[in-house]
């Protein structure tokens, strides 16, 4: 839990116990590579924070398979919509490489929001940080060619090294359907 516990600390300002009582409320569990943590049509329960490893975000449309974000060591995730509005998940969410994860169920994420006005704050400062990367990633799509992108890919070189080419190929919007299935 030394990975939550550093983004807790580097996030917001809580006490030695605060943040005891918070990672309290979290639960271990692994997940080996390419095993599913979600599947499209399932019920997102929890809320989700890599410590170690890392998983993609992915959907399927006409039998193809869409790579719509990653989630790396460090970063809070979860199906948001299935998690907030208790529906079924439109997302399947799969290890990449073995995963170390730590999860909060609803019930516990609500108490947490209603005793520390600080993780209300996390909360957020992690929500802002996702729609801005994902502000990123749409303009990146609507104004630099797939090519530009894949350039561009060469700056985040962690990215590349833990990702695999079919995931990297299928997040650049190659149209190419025997690329993606690679």
């Amino acid at each position: 839990m030394k990975t939550l516990k550093d983004h807790i600390k580097r996030s917001i300002s809580v006490s030695e116990n605060e943040l005891t009582h918070m990672v309290q409320l979290f639960q271990p569990m692994t997940l080996e590579k390419e095993s599913h943590l979600i599947k499209a049509g399932q019920y997102c329960e929890n809320y989700y924070f890599v410590e170690t490893g890392s998983l993609r975000v992915y959907t399927m449309v006409d039998n193809l398979v869409v790579t719509n974000w990653f989630a790396f060591e460090g970063n809070f995730f979860t199906d948001l919509e299935s998690y907030t509005y208790e529906c079924q998940a439109k997302f399947n969410i799969q290890a990449i490489e073995n995963c170390s994860i730590l999860y909060i169920s609803r019930s516990n994420m609500n108490l947490l929001l209603g005793q520390y006005p600080a993780w209300g704050e996390l909360v957020r400062k992690t929500w802002e940080h996702a729609f801005l990367r994902l502000t990123q990633i749409v303009l990146s799509v609507q104004t630099i060619s797939a090519k530009g992108r894949y350039e561009h890919l060469f700056n985040h070189r962690d990215f590349i090294q833990k990702t695999p080419a079919k995931d990297l190929v299928a997040l650049l919007g190659n149209p190419d359907p025997s690329m993606s299935k690679k």
